[in-house]
């Protein structure tokens, strides 16, 4: 593991903000951007509770990584709101729901002008994961 964190280690400067219902998801995750060396990592359980966050103490974000279906507020609702606060990050989509939901998301992300990375398909892999980082910084493909 300490390979993998001395390999990344330009990921520690990254701020993340995590926003998914499921708490297991949640924790996998944010392991997973542990091991890549990401040291600011704050997690939100609902659209309602990462708004918040986004308003205080995250409103300086690198990378939104947001699920698709949450109760209440949907990814959908999220991402408009999210617009609404003239978010400056990167987004990250993330969706166990089918290519045809994950493509619409992706639409209405780019006509909402986020810098997105693309949609990723739960469960998430490392690979997956660390690609989009490295396109975050600048070293990786686009992945929409």
């Amino acid at each position: 593991m300490n390979s993998v964190i001395n390999s990344f280690s330009s990921f520690q400067q990254l701020r993340i903000l995590i926003v998914d219902d499921d708490e297991f998801q949640l924790e996998i995750l944010s392991d997973m951007l542990h091991q890549l060396g990401v040291e600011e990592i704050t997690l939100a359980r609902s659209g309602v509770q990462a708004l918040s966050l986004l308003d205080g103490a995250c409103a300086r974000t690198d990378l939104l990584i947001s699920d698709l279906h949450m109760p209440g507020m949907d990814g959908f609702q999220f991402i408009g709101s999210v617009a609404e606060r003239a978010f400056q990050g990167a987004l990250l989509l993330i969706s166990g729901q089918n290519k045809q939901v994950q493509h619409s998301a992706s639409l209405v992300a780019q006509l909402q002008r986020f810098k997105l990375l693309g949609v990723l398909e739960k469960p998430v892999t490392m690979e997956a994961l660390k690609s989009v980082l490295q396109q975050l910084l600048g070293d990786g493909p686009t992945l929409v």
